[in-house]
């Protein structure tokens, strides 16, 4: 600003005394271009100061940089023989940022964290090499969930699909998406200890495809995984249950498949989706006697712009005890608040768990209050 001042005051100096021997003799060129210099820096540096000083009152940020966030509180309540439970945490704190540095290069960063389940760390990071509206080829390279399944539900509890599929790992993946359809590779190390060498040779395939219409929309997909036993949930399962000394290991070619599809058509959604291991799992070479699989069935209905409801039935197979074999559940859902800038809303959750012989049956009530930035 010192500096604006300074060149208006030349100037205006510099026209008081161009005017004032004007009358006398006339100005040189020399002087009339300096005088025109200081001109043209002043509208610079005006505009400049006036760029700055509107990005500031917009809050606006540097093009291409976005930052988000997501806060989740959830109240429960269990109930099932011989005791009940209730308590009461901050379910979810991500945060997230994305930067487009350019047309074809773009990287993404989010932390998360989970009270009693995941401290605060980095989730994801991503890079992406790739312009999918230029060209249909991309790459990604990072620490991401590997695309298995699509994962998605209207309820506030994991489907028991993305227990058995969800994998987060350090991934190279290289994809390709025209004209609704895409597909992708993904390639990973993974974090369970194997019989085989220890290389990055645990591998994805997927592929997908997506139509619209006036009327609704239909997206398809199947995916395959060269050892499920990568997955989140089962290398926890394993090395609790059935991981007796540290050097066990488990086998690394125990594939696994995904299909799933989502249909909307006007204000109803229907999920479904399938998960299952090809084969036996094996720890030490010795096969343990289950093959876990899982459907999840969602319907969903946008009973207005505020309020969603949605059904869903699951049936899973050999998961022992860990996890419940049917769920029943239903979930309402209501948008408090929606701006610009952020949304607010409410959740409540009934969900019925029948693990067989294994397990008592439970009752399971869940409220989530969300905030997204």
């Amino acid at each position: 600003m010192d500096k604006v001042r300074a060149l208006i005051a030349g100037v205006v100096l510099s026209g008081m005394t161009l005017s004032a021997v004007a009358q006398e003799e006339p100005v040189s060129k020399k002087e009339f271009e300096a005088l025109q210099q200081q001109v043209t820096e002043l509208k610079t540096l005006l505009n400049t100061q006036n760029e700055v000083r509107s990005e500031r009152e917009s809050g606006g940020l540097p093009d291409g940089l976005e930052f988000g966030a997501l806060v989740e509180v959830e109240a429960g309540y269990s109930h099932s023989d011989p005791e009940d439970v209730s308590d009461i945490a901050l379910a979810t704190v991500e945060l997230g940022a994305g930067w487009q540095f350019s047309d074809w290069i773009r990287g993404d960063l989010i932390f998360l964290y989970e009270e009693d389940d995941t401290p605060f760390d980095v989730d994801q990071a991503i890079v992406t090499l790739g312009n999918t509206e230029e060209f249909p080829l991309f790459l990604q390279v990072g620490k991401m969930y590997v695309p298995v399944g699509n994962l998605e539900s209207f309820f506030i509890s994991d489907p028991v699909v993305l227990e058995l599929a969800e994998a987060l790992e350090t991934a190279v993946l290289i994809g390709f998406e025209k004209g609704g359809f895409s597909a992708s590779l993904t390639a990973f190390n993974g974090d369970l200890p194997t019989d085989g060498e220890d290389q990055a040779d645990n591998f994805v395939l997927a592929a997908s495809y997506g139509v619209e219409t006036e009327k609704g929309s239909l997206r398809f997909g199947a995916s395959w995984i060269r050892n499920i036993m990568e997955s989140d949930g089962l290398t926890g399962v394993l090395e609790d249950s059935f991981f007796a000394a540290p050097g066990d290991t488990a086998s690394d070619d125990i594939g696994g498949f995904n299909a799933w599809v989502t249909a909307e058509m006007g204000p109803a959604t229907l999920i479904a989706e399938y998960v299952t291991a090809l084969d036996e799992f094996e720890v030490n070479g010795a096969a343990q006697g289950f093959t876990p699989s899982s459907l999840n069935l969602e319907l969903g209905c946008a009973v207005n712009d505020r309020i969603d409801v949605a059904v869903k039935y699951e049936k899973s197979e050999d998961v022992s005890d860990w996890l419940a074999e049917n769920r029943y559940g239903v979930v309402c859902s209501y948008l408090l608040s929606e701006t610009e800038l952020f949304s607010a809303g409410l959740a409540l959750e009934y969900m019925k768990e029948d693990f067989g012989a294994g397990a008592e049956d439970a009752d399971l009530f869940t409220m989530q209050l969300a905030l997204e930035f």
